[in-house]
């Protein structure tokens, strides 16, 4: 089994696998499958290397892969060619050389140069999401075009044949290739770099045209799922705009401003204006400062890349000479970071998302495209319905009031994770987990309006339940803090500590209580589990999905004023029948769904429960196949309206009784469609 690339924390690992055979129960079968491995192993695995790995095969609904193996074991049967063991201790080395520099700036350059950024702190890696940064972290037509053109300038002084010179170069594409790992996407980059350098070399779009296409053609034709895949579409975007607007832009620009400082605008506006339909319908918003941000850091990303690429390539051979040249290429890395920081502190634009997100946000560029070519000389004609446009998708008439005025549950849509909130007040909210992004949580934050979070409860400590934590915080007052009795993961317990460091931090367990004084009468938190700090140790483990880690997280009982609300993070079925059998467990009207409905679930507990409605917060598409069909099709059965993130986004509800004194549910979601639940 050969190993294609890996993606490592300090407390897991996974990595995509190809395999070439697959025992069961003693017999063997010759295949060829990609599969995605998820190991808790503190070994590192290189591509290259032929393993043999012993678990449980599971579904997944991760597209480019067939299914999803959980490892108890992996043995290392040989090691990687001459190329692959050369290209691994490069990447090894060169992380090593940087780790020890402690900065932001640092952990940037093997990013930009290789693709690696293991280095990143989850904060700066929030950061540069947050200003449209990320592109020159992940290795990109860009990088590829820079390198190669380097390499073609330096051929110019040995080689006085252009066929020689291509010859070389080519080699040197190719090993940088295998550098930065030949994943669809870096394939993807430098076909698509090879578009750039021969549009540039032939000057006419004419050429170019015909060029993307066949390139678009090969890149579909090896692997035809990058056509549903983001990255391949916002790849053809940006090169596309990149080919036919940067030149009109350019011209635009050159009317108010220097032509140096017209044309190096003019690639970032170019990639930026076709790719942000795609990057509003992915996200649900757009960042304000993601082209001036751009734009700055642009003239530096040319020196930091050939510097960086140089120590790359002389580190094993001239271990100095290539510390001398990181040092070089530091001032260049310090200073994206500094404009990365200022550039995030000014607020991101929202704006709805999905197909009405892609609809609106096509016709404004559309809008946009049109003037510039009808009007090129006025600006004041071009720019004017533009800001007015940008203004109303800002308007409450467009974003449709969510989460409304009234809320009081609100479900945050963090992907594959958890996030809830429950309002206590005008800007005050208990918040139960943060999901796995500190910017989505932040986004939910803000559209609720939160400035104080009352009660912080976090579940447990996998990171899709804590990572977050630092967009929560971000510019938010707490009062108190709830964790589970367990200090694992590791890593993620102690990241999560540090963040909370001088904050007032409980440890709770059964019948600990909370109360809250909210605008809506008295709110009162109720812990039923763990009973203590060894509750869920030593419960069942089931393969690819139970753990002890699971089994430990806090369950609560959360009573609204009318309305109940079960909350009990990851909690799977031996817990459950705990619960049960000690007659814990009690109807109520809104249940947040055990671990994002998995198929692991006691389903007599879930018929104690009989939830009115249910919330499973899920990412769409996830590797883990959730939900499961099985749970959906139960829940049906005991008759709980069931609302998903990755179907419907973020949910608020809100309610009131009726003149028959009926209590009425209304939800909402940021797809704007809305639902009345009513029982007596």
């Amino acid at each position: 089994t050969f190993i294609t690339g890996a993606r490592i924390n300090p407390s897991s690992i996974n990595f995509l696998m190809r395999a070439n055979s697959v025992a069961v129960d003693g017999k063997i079968y010759t295949v060829r499958i990609p599969l995605r491995v998820y190991s808790n192993s503190k070994n590192s695995f290189y591509p290259g290397e032929r393993i043999k790995v012993s678990g449980k095969l599971g579904l997944t609904k991760e597209r480019r892969v067939s299914a999803a193996l959980s490892a108890k074991k992996i043995s290392i049967l040989s090691f990687g060619n001459f190329l692959d063991r050369g290209t691994n201790a490069i990447r090894s080395k060169y992380r090593a050389e940087l780790s020890g520099r402690k900065s932001n700036a640092a952990s940037l350059i093997p990013g930009v140069v290789l693709g690696d950024t293991s280095l990143q702190t989850p904060e700066f890696t929030v950061l540069m999401r947050r200003v449209g940064l990320t592109h020159i972290t992940a290795v990109s037509g860009a990088n590829l075009a820079i390198v190669t053109a380097f390499v073609l300038w330096i051929t110019k002084f040995v080689f006085k044949k252009r066929r020689n010179r291509i010859l070389i170069t080519a080699i040197f594409l190719i090993g940088f290739i295998f550098l930065v790992r030949a994943s669809p996407s870096v394939l993807r980059a430098a076909v698509m770099a090879a578009v750039l350098l021969f549009a540039k070399s032939e000057g006419e779009k004419s050429q170019s045209v015909p060029a993307l296409g066949a390139a678009i053609s090969l890149l579909l034709l090896i692997d035809p799922f990058q056509g549903v895949d983001a990255g391949f579409v916002l790849s053809v975007l940006a090169t596309t705009g990149i080919i036919f607007l940067s030149k009109p832009i350019s011209n635009f620009l050159e009317i108010r401003l220097p032509s140096f400082l017209a044309e190096l605008l003019s690639i970032p506006i170019a990639a930026t204006v076709l790719c942000t339909p795609v990057i509003v319908a992915l996200s649900g918003q757009i960042s304000l400062t993601s082209i001036p941000v751009n734009a700055l850091v642009a003239p530096v990303i040319t020196p930091l890349t050939i510097l960086g690429f140089l120590a790359a390539i002389l580190i094993l051979v001239l271990p100095n000479v290539s510390t001398i040249i990181l040092n070089l290429s530091l001032p260049f890395a310090v200073f994206i970071t500094w404009v990365a920081s200022i550039g995030g502190k000014p607020p991101i634009l929202k704006m709805a998302g999905g197909f009405q997100g892609l609809t609106i946000s096509a016709a404004l560029v559309s809008i946009g495209i049109f003037l510039l070519i009808r009007f090129r000389r006025e600006w004041k004609i071009i720019l004017s319905p533009v800001i007015l446009l940008t203004l109303f998708l800002q308007s409450p008439w467009y974003l449709g009031g969510f989460p409304g005025k009234n809320w009081r549950v609100l479900q945050c849509d963090v992907g594959q994770g958890d996030a809830m909130l429950i309002h206590t007040a005008p800007h005050r909210a208990v918040v139960v987990d943060v999901g796995p992004d500190p910017n989505l949580i932040d986004t939910c934050l803000r559209s609720g309006g939160i400035t104080q979070i009352d009660l912080l409860i976090l579940s447990h400590f996998h990171a899709d339940h804590v990572a977050g934590l630092l967009g929560a915080l971000r510019n938010r007052k707490v009062i108190s803090i709830w964790i589970n009795q367990s200090r694992l993961p590791d890593f993620e317990y102690r990241h999560t500590m540090e963040l909370l460091n001088g904050l007032e931090i409980r440890k709770v367990k059964a019948a600990d209580r909370a109360t809250i004084n909210s605008e809506y009468g008295i709110l009162t938190a109720t812990v039923i589990w763990p009973r203590d700090s060894t509750s869920g140790a030593n419960s069942e483990v089931l393969a690819g999905e139970g753990s002890a880690i699971n089994n430990g997280s806090i369950a609560i009982f959360f009573d609204l004023n009318g309305v109940t609300l079960f909350s009990a993070g990851d909690l799977e079925p031996a817990p459950q029948q705990d619960l049960l059998k000690s007659n814990q467990l009690k109807k109520v009207g809104i249940l947040k769904m055990f671990h994002h409905g998995s198929q692991y679930q006691d389903l007599a507990a879930l018929q104690r429960l009989s939830p009115a409605i249910t919330l499973i917060s899920v990412g769409r598409e996830n590797p883990y196949g959730h939900p499961s069909p099985k749970t959906i099709r139960f829940l049906e059965q005991i008759g709980a309206k069931t609302f998903r993130t990755d179907l419907v986004g973020a949910i608020s509800f809100s309610w009131s009784y009726d003149s028959q004194h009926r209590l009425v549910i209304s939800s909402r979601n940021s797809g704007k469609e809305w639902w009345r639940i009513k029982w007596s």
